[in-house]
């Protein structure tokens, strides 16, 4: 009896000492591993509930403008910009955020002016960066345009002698400056070009009213 109490008790120690060891060797394996990055893109450094003075891109449709109020009601955008110290750290297996979406680095390369990921944009799984004279890259995305994200939506009130600086259906049409009587130019716009999006459209503000509004179509 002596012999099978002193078997059992063998048998347990050396099972507790195996998973004991188990453990131990998978906790070193994991702090061991490759820790992938992963990076997104850098918070806008302004309030949407308190936009500053200068340029922002801007979404909104004729329908938005409320004329008797004097007020405009538009939604707030930002370009996807990163740090340029982390894009330069990717490596194959780490992530990048482009366009809400988690794309994992197989490959990067650096020409004219843009960093490609998985061969760029329009390959499978492909994003693409334009290099900035600061040293941060911004999402490229189709026909010269930014890569954009919703910030949010706001009323601002429209300032006296306010300006819409408009385009024609040609990106090389001169610009039209509308200096007066704007509700009736937005009102006879044709129905293709009563949405202005942030791709082409910014606000100016200044003193928290709006003192210009400008569209630029790019095809």
């Amino acid at each position: 009896m002596k012999f099978y109490k002193l078997l059992f008790a063998t048998m347990a120690l050396a099972l507790f000492s195996c998973t004991g060891q188990q453990t131990e060797q998978q906790t070193q394996d994991e702090e061991q591993a490759p820790q992938h990055l992963c990076v997104t893109p850098t918070p806008a450094t302004f309030n949407v509930e308190s936009l500053p003075d200068g340029e922002v891109p801007v979404a909104f449709a004729a329908s938005d403008f409320d004329w008797d109020g004097g007020k405009l009601t538009f939604t707030v955008y930002n370009a996807d910009t990163y740090d340029g110290a982390l894009v330069d750290k990717l490596q194959e297996g780490d992530t990048i955020v482009y366009d809400g979406n988690s794309v994992v680095v197989k490959t990067i390369t650096k020409d004219n002016g843009f960093l490609e990921v998985n061969e760029g944009l329009g390959n499978e799984n492909g994003a693409s960066f334009r290099v900035n004279d600061n040293g941060t890259y911004t999402a490229a995305g189709f026909d010269d345009h930014f890569v954009y994200s919703e910030l949010g939506k706001v009323q601002l009130p429209l300032a006296k002698g306010y300006v819409i600086e408009d385009c024609g259906p040609e990106p090389n049409d001169p610009v039209v400056t509308i200096s007066e009587n704007q509700k009736d130019y937005i009102g006879n716009l044709f129905e293709d070009k009563r949405n202005f999006n942030e791709l082409d459209t910014r606000i100016t503000v200044k003193n928290g009213e709006i003192v210009k509004i400008a569209r630029h179509w790019i095809p």
